[in-house]
């Protein structure tokens, strides 16, 4: 181990970094949907709530068993206990869908149905491994492309590569309140859903490559 150190400073060498990026949509949109029972003049209970729901998604074509799942489900049993007041009892159900427009559309349609608990809780892109293998395979084309440049006026020829390193600037995606509505004003030409698109973000590698030296 010690000894492999000492021998590579003795090999000619050439060291180049490169990055290579793209941008990115989020196509995994996950969103939060409280079910709440409302106060005794309303008299709405969390299942009414949940009837609601169901209908309303099932008529947005959205596949219940495989994008929603229950996430919660409490009820202030202290606080009648403590109080002697009506128990209430909540449930917290996450969706997930593959684009803001139909986010927006979903939101809508709950508004509609007195279900307006709906926030954002995170984003994400389905095919993040692949595309960081992609730019992976740019960033690397790049190193080497960058050290010919830089060793043919030396009359020296670059040889295999003896060290790679690479880095990724990740996929933070979307969190609570981030997502960008457009104004009511503007409308999709089928409908009068407003528009709710994300801002593409940037995917970023970042290699380090070291290439022999030959002449």
């Amino acid at each position: 181990l010690l000894a492999q150190p000492q021998a590579e400073n003795h090999i000619p060498y050439i060291e180049t970094s490169a990055k290579a990026d793209s941008l990115v949509v989020p196509d995994e949109i996950f969103l939060s949907i409280q079910l709440r029972e409302q106060d005794e003049r309303k008299n709405v209970s969390v299942e009414d709530l949940e009837k609601r729901m169901l209908e309303t998604l099932e008529k947005l074509n959205i596949d219940i068993e495989k994008q929603l799942k229950l996430a919660d489900l409490s009820s202030n049993i202290k606080t009648y206990l403590l109080r002697r007041k009506d128990i209430k009892k909540r449930k917290r159900f996450e969706l997930k869908l593959k684009s803001a427009t139909t986010a927006g559309r979903v939101l809508e349609a709950l508004e509609e149905k007195g279900i307006a608990n709906v926030s954002l809780l995170k984003t994400d892109y389905s095919k993040m491994d692949a595309l960081k293998l992609h730019l992976l395979g740019e960033a690397v084309a790049k190193a080497k492309q960058r050290a010919n440049a830089m060793a043919k006026p030396l009359g020296q020829l670059v040889e295999e590569a003896i060290f790679i390193s690479d880095s990724n600037a990740g996929f933070v995606g979307y969190r609570q309140n981030e997502m960008v509505m457009y104004s009511s004003m503007v409308k999709n030409a089928s409908d009068d859903t407003p528009e709710i698109q994300f801002k593409p973000q940037k995917i970023a590698v970042r290699v380090i490559v070291r290439f022999r030296l030959g002449k």
